[in-house]
């Protein structure tokens, strides 16, 4: 019995010796996967800290990026409008030429790509003539030639009062001068009044959407943390997107205060007008005057007031009274008044690239894991930066930018036909310089634009079938203000209805192959950024009494949504595009051409990789909300994208973003090294 006892007593101790080991082992073996568990946890941590963190960057730019957009959009509006001008100046304002140099548009069948003009001359503002102006008595036409020269008619005496028909002869003669005479003081006054008028229209459209510019620039600028297109407070808007990703460890030590969050927005404190950098041009436009003795032509510029003191009177009288009510146009006459002045002319701004468009977000948080519950949490950091990119604000008026310069000045002209480039003071560096004339390139390289004899009779039945009205202009340099028609386009006042020569001006000024190649061009800008713009004025800086005004087409109360792709269906509807005239852009979707993801978005390769480009399988016609570029899916895009940017890319000293020969440096607003960024 003692031994059987004793052998179970040692069989019960042994049993004993492995529940202690196994509880030791299980000790062990808990405090392994507890710290399993925490460095998953803090891993986790500490992954989703750096997601939040690049999604509130990414939110912050494409705040940044909208802004751009909007920035872009309106700098576009003006090329349109330099456009406008050019095309009224040369094709409406020359259309009287007949006989060996007939304007193009009378005999479209045989317009080729030519020269009008002979090289360096411009074209010279004769409107008074009967073909097109409703106003001018029927075949009446002194504006047929370039240059003409009319002596003045004989005076006929009366002889002896017995002689037949002497008297009558005489009589009609006074009649016929009297006639003669105010015919001539209505050319000249009617030739200045309508170069003066589509000048100072342009001068106006450009001042107004300059101000929007730069309005938008100041408020990137404006610090840290900017407004977006909301009137919303960008860092809030980040903060609260990092707030909202985070898992809930590091939201609660965030939220229990023992974590930070910081935006940087790159151009803080940069002022617009250094990264936003105008474009000043003096453009020109003669006009035929008359002489005071005969009817001869007198081709000058406008800054030159018309010589007849009958033709002064007709511009300086009222419009009811007969006149022209030119008295507040006469004051614009000098180049010398646009000195320091934001109606200096200009055709728009060029983005510095030296100044680069980014944010930064860096935040900290202190999360305590489940297995530490007494213990201190982990302190982590995480930091990111993100980018505008892929959108075009506009061109370069040279294609050369060096990293310490103020603007481009290198290279060649990004467009070689248009007007010069002031100097100090807002005059012209050479008053003769030809380019002045206002003109345009239609396609990168294009060295002709409205001297193409093609180009000018690029709309259909120009000659057959216009018609038009000088009171359809009166109202083109004025109304800009606050609830005012702010319409620089034909309007008829009569009938209160568009005009045709109003559809066609649109016709020829719509996108073509260059604007979309250096701009991002919004089709649908009223619904996808204006109204926005409009709502939140105030908060974004904007002065109260500047007009905001959609595209070219609009009219207050008549048409206020308009925007580009109003004119685009316009003008494929009513077939105003001759077949020939190969640079118009006829879709909308032509203009989605920015960066889009996919294969080839970064090669260019030719070939089905950039199949989506300028196409759209889905537009938002007929969907009750509005999407930027007026694409939903299957297609390209226009405007800025963002994307995640490296801190040693923005550190580097070797950005090559100068274009032609600029060699590769710094940018010069690189995150601050010093201050933890």
């Amino acid at each position: 019995m003692n031994k059987i006892s004793v052998k179970i007593f040692r069989m019960g101790n042994q049993r004993g010796q492995a529940a202690i080991f196994v509880a030791l082992m299980f000790n062990v073996l808990f405090v392994f996967f507890a710290m399993a568990i925490n460095v998953a946890l803090v891993v986790h941590d500490k992954i989703n800290l750096q997601n939040s963190v690049d999604l509130a960057a990414y939110y912050a730019a494409t705040k940044q990026a909208e802004v751009l957009n909007a920035i872009a959009h309106t700098n576009y509006q003006i090329r349109q409008s330099y456009k406008l001008l050019a095309w009224r100046y040369r094709v409406l304002g020359n259309m009287g030429l007949s006989g060996s140099n007939v304007h193009p548009a009378k005999v479209p069948a045989t317009a080729t790509v030519d020269v009008l003009y002979p090289p360096g001359e411009g074209p010279s503002v004769c409107v008074y003539y009967s073909d097109i102006w409703d106003d001018v008595p029927k075949t009446e036409n002194l504006c047929k030639d370039l240059n003409q020269t009319i002596p003045e008619l004989p005076d006929v005496k009366e002889i002896f009062s017995l002689i037949f028909g002497n008297v009558q002869i005489a009589e009609s003669s006074i009649d016929y001068r009297v006639a003669y005479g105010e015919y001539c003081d209505k050319l000249a006054a009617h030739n200045w009044w309508y170069g003066m008028s589509i000048l100072h229209a342009f001068r106006l459209d450009q001042r107004n959407r300059k101000a929007l510019i730069y309005a938008l620039g100041a408020n990137l600028s404006r610090g840290d943390d900017f407004l977006d297109l909301d009137g919303n407070s960008v860092l809030e808007g980040a903060r609260q997107t990092f707030i909202k990703n985070l898992t809930y460890t590091n939201r609660s030590s965030f939220e229990g205060g023992s974590g930070e969050f910081t935006l940087v927005n790159s151009l803080a404190g940069v002022e617009a007008s250094k990264w936003l950098v105008e474009i000043k041009i003096a453009p020109a436009l003669l006009y035929s005057d008359r002489s005071t003795v005969g009817c001869n032509s007198i081709n000058k510029p406008l800054q030159s007031p018309v010589e007849r003191p009958s033709a002064k009177e007709i511009l300086r009288r009222d419009v009811n009274s007969g006149g022209l009510g030119a008295v507040g146009l006469e004051q614009w006459m000098q180049d010398s008044i646009l000195q320091a002045s934001d109606y200096q002319f200009s055709i728009g701004v060029e983005k510095n690239p030296w100044y680069m468009a980014y944010v930064g977000v860096r935040a900290s948080t202190t999360p305590r894991q489940i297995f530490f519950p007494f213990a201190g949490g982990v302190a982590m950091a995480a930091r990111a930066f993100a980018k505008p990119f892929g959108g075009r604000i506009g061109p370069w008026y040279m294609s050369s930018w060096d990293q310490s310069a103020q603007a481009s000045g290198g290279g060649k002209m990004v467009d070689e036909l248009m007007a010069p480039r002031v100097g100090t003071g807002g005059l012209p560096l050479n008053a003769n310089d030809k380019r002045r004339f206002p003109n345009y390139s239609r396609f990168p390289g294009d060295t002709l634009g409205l001297k193409s004899r093609l180009a000018l009779a690029s709309i259909n039945g120009l000659a057959a079938n216009l018609r038009a009205n000088f009171d359809f202009y009166r109202n083109i340099k004025a109304d800009f203000s606050i609830g005012g028609a702010n319409d620089i386009l034909p309007w008829n006042f009569k009938t209160q209805e568009v005009p045709d020569v109003r559809n066609v001006e649109l016709a020829a000024i719509t996108p073509d192959l260059f604007d979309i190649t250096y701009y991002s061009i919004e089709p649908n800008f009223t619904k996808n950024y204006l109204e926005r713009i409009q709502a939140n004025r105030n908060a974004l800086g904007i002065p109260g009494d500047l007009p905001l005004r959609p595209d070219l087409g609009f009219r207050t109360g008549v048409t206020p949504t308009y925007s580009i792709q109003d004119q685009l269906k316009m003008a494929l509807e009513k077939s105003y595009w001759r077949p020939e005239s190969f640079y118009f852009v006829r879709s909308k979707a032509h203009l989605l051409t920015d960066w889009l993801p996919g294969p080839g978005a970064f090669n260019y390769k030719v070939g089905d990789a950039l199949a989506s480009f300028g196409r759209c399988a889905l537009p938002d016609d007929n969907l009750k909300f509005r999407n930027p570029g007026s694409c939903v899916a299957g297609g390209g895009r226009t405007g800025y994208s963002v994307k995640l940017i490296s801190r040693d890319a923005l550190l580097s000293g070797q950005h090559a973003i100068g274009g032609e020969g600029a060699a590769p440096g710094p940018i010069q607003n690189p995150p601050d090294a010093s201050a933890g960024w």
